[in-house]
């Protein structure tokens, strides 16, 4: 155990480390780059830790869009698959697709990793990638394919049904060479329920 410690406290600070260094040096939007830092504070707490097992859940999210910058508001719905099985090492894939009361539609796939701290919180970050379609909404660029990277606060009841928060980042980071990146977010109450 004692061998245990030194060796999570190093790969603690290579994961923070590159995690500050790639989203500085891409130029990422300032909340990109909090949410870096903490999903790298956040894995750190796994690796020492047995992997639990988790069951296949699907997920329900209300709450708002551009709730942070507030330039085009709209009300948020949100539906996930979120897998049980595991992928590689701690990650667990899952697919989203949401919608806005301005027309808007987005879609995504991804891979979150969860934190279990205690027996019923649960912090989970996780990273997608999509399409958008404005509708009425707000513009996140062209050709609209976006980058997903948030975090999800949940409490776990012992039935597995969970409550709780959530705080997704989307934006293009200009990868494909679009013009404009106003990025938005969503903030938002979240309802997972087990599926066996």
């Amino acid at each position: 155990m004692a061998g245990m410690v030194p060796r999570c406290f190093g790969a603690t600070s290579v994961v923070l480390a590159w995690l500050a260094f790639a989203s500085t040096s891409a130029r990422a939007d300032k909340e990109v780059q909090v949410l870096g830092v903490a999903t790298g504070a956040i894995i750190a707490t796994t690796i020492a830790t047995p992997i639990l097992p988790q069951s296949d859940q699907v997920a329900f999210e209300v709450g708002r869009l551009d709730a942070i910058k507030n330039v085009q508001p709209a009300t948020a719905f949100a539906v996930e698959f979120r897998a049980g099985q595991i992928l590689l090492w701690r990650l667990r894939p899952f697919i989203g697709a949401g919608f806005t009361t301005d027309h808007s539609f987005y879609g995504y796939g991804g891979i979150r990793i969860g934190a279990h701290w205690g027996d019923h919180v649960v912090v989970t970050p996780s990273f997608a990638v999509g399409g958008y379609s404005r509708g009425d909404g707000k513009d996140l660029g062209g050709p609209a394919i976006i980058g997903r990277f948030g975090i999800d606060l949940e409490y776990r009841f012992d039935s597995d049904v969970r409550v709780g928060v959530g705080y997704h980042h989307m934006s293009n980071g200009k990868v494909f060479g679009q013009e404009i990146n106003p990025g938005t977010e969503v903030v938002g109450l979240t309802l997972s329920i087990p599926v066996r």
